[in-house]
Formats: structure tokens, sequence, C-alpha cells
């Protein structure tokens, strides 16, 4: 019983604690201005860097109406080191670096960011746009999310919290809402117009998830690459806070570790580059595409640097020959495609975007004895191109780019679908030919969607996640037991 009361009287204080924390703002302990009193709504992500106590290091970055890739970093260091290709400008007893087009989108003109911004001496926190609202995490395992619905946020579903909690203890009386994850459980308190998630250690029993391939997705996975040397597969993971790209071998060991700097785009692919039975693992973060083989060391060639910033990335071998080729879309409007050890391909012609349109997702779809390269452009146009890049039929198709789509497969790439969540959240399945919608469109809400064969009996499903939830659905669009 006392416990109990020892427990009940410590998330009393945590409650308190995070409601009066979240009403107010980071106390200046610096002379300079704080650059989060001033920083405009076109940087949608915000975060701050404690490794050093004494000079915090602040990065905001978004994307302008041209599709150009903004990155401005703030530091009280007036020695600080400039980045090669980097301009930098004094304000405010500080410095703001960055390159010549984010340096010129800096305005001293605070919105919505900058009133949701809130922060504390010593803890790194991030804060950005998500589709349905206002985001802020803090490494302390507490976060903020500013939406019109209580949903289980990605922070907390990267932790293994999948589903609310039923709890009618005292504890799902105090709070809005229970979620347990791997570590503990996470309590969301609603204060009105945003909901307020406090993290209790206390040990509970994680989920069950059927799949483990499930599970692996929902902590960072990127894709899931064969180890030639022990023949056993690794898990290719992202760690966020560490901003490392890893190899996990199935005993839990990391095999490799790669630094990078940005999140990786869209999935990690399995190559081999040289045709020899060893294999390479493919990514690309906004910077660059890597190349890496089982002992961690880049193959010749990579990791590829492009001159402007990536924004969509595939790897495709047409006949599985294992002749394999790279897409490189950037925010230019261009796309490259390169071979072996990042040479261009001869006989691409893919014709450059215009007006800022860029291209985000590439699949390669294979319908009857044609190949397709799906491209789907962030104005939510779709271009399906040959295998040399020019353009094989045109639809009137347009996809939000939000998240991947994905597709059924007919007879004719007319008949054939692509599934994709539009910008309301709903899932839409439209046909390439005609533009109808068919299918599951507009039958359920998602936050992303795939195809997997879920019972290996050789036919795909459907597979449907929403707030942390997932479901199965046929062939004949019916619900199966997920």
């Amino acid at each position: 019983m006392r416990q109990l009361l020892l427990l009940v009287s410590a998330l009393a204080l945590a409650y308190l604690s995070i409601m009066a924390y979240f009403s107010i703002r980071m106390v200046e302990s610096f002379d300079a201005s704080d650059p989060t009193d001033f920083a405009p709504d076109i940087f949608t992500n915000w975060t701050i860097d404690y490794s050093d106590p004494s000079l915090p290091v602040t990065i905001f970055s978004g994307i302008n109406d041209l599709g150009d890739r903004l990155k401005v970093t703030h530091t009280y260091n007036m020695d600080a080191h400039i980045g090669m290709g980097l301009d930098y400008t004094e304000w405010r007893g500080g410095l703001l670096m960055g390159d010549a087009v984010s340096l010129e989108s800096w305005k001293e003109q605070p919105g919505e960011m900058a009133h949701r911004w809130r922060s504390e001496e010593g803890v790194n926190s991030r804060l950005f746009k998500a589709d349905e609202g206002y985001v802020l995490e803090k490494s302390t395992n507490e976060i903020v999310v500013w939406e019109d619905e209580l949903r289980i946020p990605k922070f907390i579903v990267d932790r293994g919290g999948f589903e609310f909690e039923n709890d009618s203890s005292e504890l799902g009386l105090k709070y809005d809402a229970v979620v347990n994850a791997s570590d503990g459980r996470f309590l969301a308190v609603d204060l009105g117009d945003r909901y307020a998630w406090v993290f209790d250690d206390a040990k509970v029993e994680a989920p069950e998830v059927e799949e483990h391939q499930e599970q692996r997705e929902m902590t960072g996975l990127l894709g899931v690459i064969r180890n030639h040397r022990t023949r056993q597969d690794m898990d290719i993971l992202y760690d966020a806070e560490k901003s490392v790209v890893e190899a996990v071998g199935e005993d839990g060991d990391v095999i490799w570790s790669k630094e990078v700097e940005g999140e990786p785009i869209g999935q990690a692919f399995e190559v081999d580059i040289y045709a020899n039975g060893k294999y390479q693992t493919a990514f690309a973060t906004p910077q660059q595409v890597f190349l890496i083989d089982v002992k961690g060391n880049s193959v010749k060639g990579y990791p590829y640097k492009s001159s402007s910033p990536i924004t969509g990335f595939s790897v495709v071998d047409y006949d599985k020959n294992r002749k394999f080729r790279f897409l490189v879309a950037t925010a230019n409007g261009k796309v490259a495609n390169l071979k072996g050890e990042a040479k261009r391909t001869s006989g691409w012609s893919f014709t450059k975007l215009k007006d800022g349109i860029f291209v985000e997702h590439m699949h390669h779809l294979r319908v009857g004895s044609r190949d397709y390269i799906y491209a789907g452009c962030s104005d939510s146009s779709v271009l399906l191109l040959k295998r040399t890049g020019g353009v094989r039929i045109s639809t009137d198709v347009r996809v939000h780019p939000g998240a991947a789509p994905a597709f059924r497969l007919s007879s004719s790439i007319g008949k054939s679908s692509v599934m994709f969540v539009d910008s309301k959240g709903w899932l839409k399945e439209l046909t390439f030919g005609d533009n109808l919608e068919v299918g599951m469109s507009s039958m359920v809400k998602a936050d992303r969607v795939e195809m997997i064969d879920t019972n290996s009996d050789g036919k795909k499903e459907v597979v449907v996640y929403y707030k942390g939830k997932r479901t199965v659905w046929n062939s004949r669009n019916e619900q199966l037991d997920s």
C-alpha cells in the first residue's frame, strides 16, 4: 500500500510539473538573444542540442516554396567552425550558419512554431510540424502534441507503444490515456489545445506483436539485408538520437555503424554490386547515397555526394540479374541513374522537372512484360517512366506525397491501381488508366499502407497502419484477423 501511495504521489508531481512547465518559456541563460524567439515558420523542424551544456546549438530546417531544403544552425560560439560551402552571419550575439538560400530565408518573423516552442536548459528538444499538427519531443521522454484528436505519437510507437490501454485503475482515471511501451508507460494529459505525455518507468509487459517484422519496422527499421559471412539477416536501423545508421545481427550485436547527417530517405536496399554473392547495403540521406559492405566500409565511388538535396531514392534490378541501378531524385527536379561504383548510366534521358517540382517516391513496377518506373512528384503528379527515363505512359492520377504509396497490379498498367494516404488521412486507391476510385478507397483512415504476403500463401494483402494499429485486408477488401 505504501509503495502504491508513493507511485501515485510521484505521478501527481509529474503531472503538475509538466502542466507548469509547458506554460512557461525557457529561462534565458545567455546575454545573446534566443533564436527561437525570432525564427519564422518556413523552418518547420527545430532542434536544440546540449552536447556542450554551456553553448547549445539550435538547428532550424524546412523547405521553401521552390522545393529548396533549408537549414540554419545557430550557435553562441563566435569562434565556431564554419563547414565547407557554408556562409555565416553574426546575429544578436551569436552566429547563424547555412548556405546562401537558407540564410536569406531567415527573417525575424516569429509565428506558430515560435509560439509552441518550449525548451529546458540541458535537455535536448525537437519541435516539428506534422500533417496533423505540431509535436514537441524532449530527451526526458516528455512529448506535447497539438492535434484535434488524441493519437499515439511516433516517438512512443518507436518505443513499442502500439495501442491505448483500457486501464480502469487510478492511473486510468487520472490520465486521459495510457499507452504501454517496452520500458514503461506513457500517460497523456489533455491541456485543452494540446496533449502532454509524461513517462512512467514502471515495468510493464510489452505488447505482443504477431509478426517480428512489424515490430522492427516500428523501431526505425530501414530494411533487412543478408550477411553473407554469417548467413544470417541484419536489421538496418536508423537511430535518430545518435544520428547513425547501423546493422544489427540476429543476436542483437551491432555489426557496423555509420554516422549520417539527416534522416535517411525511404528504405535500405540489398545490393550485390559485384555479382559475387557478397551483399552490401544501399541507402540515402538528403546529402549522400551510401553503399556499405558487411565490414562497415564504403564501396569504391561511395558515398555519392549530390550537389542538390536528395528527395527520393530507389534501387532497381529490372531483370533480377544483379545489374543494379541507383535512382537518385534531387530538389532541382533531376533524377540521376547510377550503376556500379557510382558511374552514370548511359542512355538515361529523364527530362528535368520545372517550377520547383521534384520527385519524392520511386518504385519499379513490372506489368506483363513491361517495366514502369513510378515517379511520384512533390506537386502530387505522377510519371510512369521507361527504363531509359522517358515517359512510357501518361496518367491523370494525383497522389499525395506525404507517405510512400503501395500498388495492386493487374493485367495492364491502366487497370492497376495505386494506394496512398491523402492530405486528410484517408486511404485512397485510384486506377492509373481512368483515375477511378476503387477497392479500398475512402474505406479507412491510415498513416501508411503497404502490400505484404502476411500468411505466406503467395498473395499479397493490403496492410494499413493507423494510430499505431495494424489491419490486414484481402483482395476482396475484406478485413482479416491481423
